[in-house]
C-alpha cells in the first residue's frame, strides 16, 4: 500500500501552497514600520486591491534568533499586526484582511543565531484556503467571487480528484482516500461546470474545495 502511495503521488498534481504576496523588513527588536517597510505595503495594497481574490490573506509575523521565543513570539504577532493595520490604512478592505498570527523565531529565512534582518520580517500571503474542512459552508466564497482565478482553482481540484480515484479504482483499493477521491470529483465536476452567474455556482465551489481538502488530508495521512 505505501509504494501504492508513493506512485500516486508522482501523477497527481501538487497541491497549490499558500501565494507570496509579499515581505516587510524590521529593525532589531522592533514593530515600527520604516519608510522602506511602508512602501513595501504600498505595493502590497496595490496588488491586493488591484486583484479581487476569494483566498483569504495571511499576515504572519516573524523574527530572529536573539531573545526569548515568548518575547519573540509577542514581537512577532506585533510586526504582523502592524502590516495588517497599515494594508487597512492604504485602502485594503477590512474583509480582505485574514489571519494574522506570529511563528517568532521558529521559522528562521537564515538559520543563524545573531540577529540578522531578513529573518525581522512579516509576510502577505494568499492562503490555499483550508487544510481540512468540516463543512462546505466553512469555506467563505461569495457569487463576487467568482472569478477566472476560482474556476481554475475549480479545474485543477477536479483534475487531481479523478486522477485519484483513477488511481485507487484500478487499484481496488476502496478506503477513505477512495472515497473522497470520489466525492471530490463529483462536486468538481458540478462546480467547473456551472457558469459563472449560476445560482447553485458559489455553493458547489464551496463543496468542491472542502471535498478536495479532505482528500489532500486522507492522502496525506497515508
Amino acid at each position: 500500500m505505501r509504494r501504492f502511495v508513493l506512485l500516486l503521488a508522482l501523477f497527481l498534481p501538487v497541491a497549490a501552497a499558500a501565494q507570496d504576496v509579499g515581505t516587510v523588513n524590521f529593525d532589531f527588536d522592533s514593530d515600527v514600520l520604516d519608510a522602506e517597510a511602508r512602501a513595501k505595503i504600498a505595493e502590497i495594497a496595490a496588488e491586493l486591491t488591484e486583484t479581487p481574490s476569494y483566498k483569504p490573506t495571511v499576515v504572519v509575523g516573524y523574527t530572529d534568533a536573539v531573545g526569548s521565543s515568548g518575547y519573540n513570539d509577542q514581537l512577532g504577532l506585533r510586526r504582523a499586526r502592524a502590516v495588517a493595520q497599515e494594508l487597512v490604512a492604504q485602502g485594503v478592505p477590512v474583509a480582505r484582511v485574514g489571519t494574522v498570527e506570529s511563528r517568532g523565531e521558529r521559522e528562521l529565512l537564515v538559520s543563524v543565531t545573531t540577529a540578522e534582518r531578513r529573518n525581522r520580517r512579516a509576510t502577505v500571503t494568499l492562503d490555499d484556503m483550508l487544510a481540512a474542512c468540516r463543512s462546505y459552508r466553512d469555506i467563505s466564497i461569495t457569487p463576487a467571487s467568482i472569478r477566472d482565478e476560482l474556476q481554475q482553482d475549480l479545474e485543477s481540484r477536479l483534475s487531481e480528484a479523478v486522477s485519484a480515484f483513477a488511481a485507487y479504482q484500478s487499484n481496488g483499493t476502496n478506503g477513505p482516500a477512495f472515497q473522497m477521491a470520489g466525492a471530490a470529483r463529483e462536486d468538481c465536476g458540478i462546480a467547473t461546470g456551472f457558469e459563472p452567474n449560476a445560482l447553485r455556482k458559489t455553493e458547489y465551489a464551496q463543496r468542491c474545495i472542502c471535498s478536495s481538502a479532505r482528500l489532500r488530508t486522507a492522502l496525506s495521512g497515508q
